[in-house]
């Protein structure tokens, strides 16, 4: 009985000894600190959004397993469509015990807060709000961080589908609001340097305005070659839109066709899904970087792909333990805002080599690093967290996917960048999706009848010479070398490159390129034959149609197999060439000529670059030639 009261008292003792004020617990293995954050969303999102903090917080506990000092998230919730949301905002951002704000999910609403937050210097996380004027309004404050791009970028991605879907005339329906005004500004531009016509911007401020609107633009001639761009500026303008649809099918009037409109990301939310059946919707949305494995694990997690910025909402989450991290290893308090603000400003700005990823495994050396003074480079399940380096308004890079709904489901068909790197293109079921819906076969083409084959030949080329587009010179090595592991000799390799990063002062690992941080050294065992500023483009057509005054030159015949592999830079009909560029017409031109001199049996020609359909359409009818880059035909264009 008086060794049990013994261990009893001991307990209690050990119990009131771990307990502190302030939030902060100790343990055996350390300190945690529970920092106060506010989370602004729409009351419909807060569902979704407190599994994915729910999830954020569990990995950033385990990722600081072990660690003398920890940091945790202590979250308030607030309706963002609330009448007073000023008011409660301006509360918390006068609340000392506040660290900062995550949110809020809408343009109008990042607005409204962000003032807030300039008045004390509140740290503002913003995950998908994306008005470039707010953008603007607020870059280099550095008080408002933003992890998304602005829709600059998102009305270039919808008008470049248009663009792709064969459409020359675009129209554009979108919100008399914050949101909308980014498109409304840009649209008429983007839209003419891709080479569209616009017929007219439509903007709406009320459900009846909207409804005249979708019907005039359904109701116009020859909609095969018409593409819309509408900007639902809430859920409930989505689901007005749908509406008016339906109602317009039932009367038997002219509707939109498939892919005759795209919608921007606000028609993309788990809050709309299973409640737009009027028609198959398309359109683009910020979601996380696909080689994060984010996605598939969310999926796997919650059931869904994520939509709704839930992606970005976890970024924001990392992004603030990490600063908050970086705070405490400073030994410095909040300070009203300042402090964490100048922790943020150094947590993505940081340099130093990490090559991890979202995981806890891969996080907990990135918080074991920020311990210890350092700044690791970090990146998030949305991809890097490089900003601009001159005003810090947005990351430079977002990842968006390029979806459909169909039967009231959400389907990524692709994903796309502004630069192209790093991403996947199709899933599997955007393949079973075209293959039921899209692709047309001619049933009469003939096969190609191929003589005997003799050898292979390669042509391998990087366009850049810049840091900033390392990848490319990155693919073009890795390209070399896989040829180079299946046979293809040295001298059947015409490797054209700048070959100037290996040793650049920015490499961190002198004579070293990967296109992967955990990958093979490709700059090994390399022989570059021609440098990119040594030669023109003019020289480039003599090497490829084997030209004797070059010593390194393409000498295939018409019994060789060749494979050209082109990594850079592209636009709509031309493709970069250092700070030139090369046409599609000049492209095609060299193909004519190595097939009328028989210098190839078969030619595979592998572009990657933005933009490189259309250099493949531009080389339509050389003989035997095909590219990958499908179009639809207008009947299948009209179908709903």
């Amino acid at each position: 009985m008086r060794m049990k009261t013994v261990y009893i008292f001991l307990t209690v003792l050990l119990a009131l000894l771990s307990c502190k004020e302030d939030g902060e617990v100790v343990t055996d293995s350390g300190k945690t600190t529970a920092y106060k954050v506010a989370v602004v969303a729409p009351a419909a999102l807060h569902g979704e959004w407190k599994l994915v903090a729910a999830w954020a917080s569990e990995n950033i506990a385990a990722a600081q397993k072990g660690l003398p000092a920890k940091v945790a998230l202590d979250m308030t919730w607030i309706d963002e469509d609330a009448p007073d949301l000023a008011r409660q905002v301006r509360a918390i951002a006068e609340d000392g015990s506040y660290a900062a704000i995550l949110g809020p999910r809408n343009s109008s609403a990042a607005m409204k807060v962000a003032v807030e937050c300039m008045r004390t210097s509140k740290p503002l996380i913003v995950p998908v709000a994306t008005s470039a004027e707010y953008q603007r309004i607020f870059a280099g404050k550095n008080v408002v961080w933003n992890l998304a791009q602005s829709d600059i970028a998102e009305c270039e991605m919808l008008l470049t589908q248009a663009r792709l879907t064969g459409a020359t005339r675009v129209s554009l329906i979108a919100p008399d609001d914050e949101y909308g005004k980014s498109f409304t500004d840009w649209f008429a531009f983007l839209a003419t340097e891709l080479g569209l016509n616009v017929d007219e911007i439509v903007t709406y401020d009320g459900e009846d305005v909207l409804r005249r609107a979708v019907d005039a633009q359904a109701s116009t001639k020859r909609p095969w070659n018409k593409a819309v761009i509408f900007v639902p500026g809430s859920d409930a303008y989505a689901m007005a839109f749908d509406d008016e649809i339906g109602l317009l099918k039932e009367a038997g009037g002219r509707v939109f066709t498939f892919p005759g409109l795209l919608c921007s990301d606000m028609m993309y939310s788990n809050t709309l899904e299973g409640r737009l059946k009027a028609m198959t919707y398309e359109g683009v949305s910020p979601t996380a970087d696909p080689t994060s494995g984010f996605i598939s694990a969310f999926i796997s997690k919650i059931g869904r792909e994520p939509a709704g910025g839930s992606a970005h909402f976890y970024d924001a989450m990392l992004l603030a333990a990490y600063s908050l991290a970086t705070l405490q290893a400073s030994g410095t308090q909040l300070d009203g805002g300042e402090a964490l603000n100048a922790a943020i400003l150094q947590t993505v700005d940081g340099r130093d080599t990490w090559n991890g990823s979202w995981m806890p495994a891969d996080m907990h050396t990135a918080f074991a690093m920020i311990a210890e003074g350092r700044h690791p480079d970090l990146r998030g399940v949305t991809g890097d967290w490089t900003f601009d380096g001159k005003s810090h308004a947005s990351v430079l890079n977002t990842t968006y996917a390029h979806w459909i709904m169909a039967g009231g489901e959400y389907h990524t068909m692709e994903y796309l960048s502004p630069d192209g790197g790093g991403r996947t293109t199709s899933t599997l079921q955007a393949w079973d999706w075209q293959a039921r819906n899209m692709q047309t076969f001619d049933e009469q083409q003939t096969d190609i009848g191929y003589g005997p084959h003799e050898d292979n030949w390669a042509v391998v080329i990087a366009t850049s010479d810049t840091w900033s587009n390392y990848r490319h010179q990155a693919d073009a090595l890795a390209m070399y070398q896989l040829l180079r592991r299946h046979g293809y000799d040295d001298s059947h390799i015409v490797f054209i490159s700048e070959d100037n990063l290996a040793y650049h002062p920015n490499n961190l690992h002198p004579g070293e390129i990967r296109v992967r941080p955990d990958g093979e050294n490709l700059h090994r065992d390399v022989t570059v034959d021609y440098r990119l500023s040594d030669i023109t483009i003019a020289d480039l057509k003599e090497i490829m149609l084997g030209n004797a005054a070059y010593t390194e030159r393409l000498d295939a015949t018409g019994k060789d197999n060749v494979i050209v592999f082109w990594c850079g830079h592209g636009g709509w009909n031309r493709l970069a060439w250092g700070d030139n560029t090369i046409s599609a017409k000049y492209v095609r031109g060299i193909v004519e000529a190595m097939h009328d001199a028989g210098r190839y049996r078969k030619m595979l020609f592998v572009i990657d670059a933005c933009y490189s359909g259309s250099i493949g359409e531009a080389c339509s009818g050389v003989p035997g030639c095909w590219s990958s880059r499908r179009q639809p035909r207008p009947s299948r264009r009209r179908r709903t």
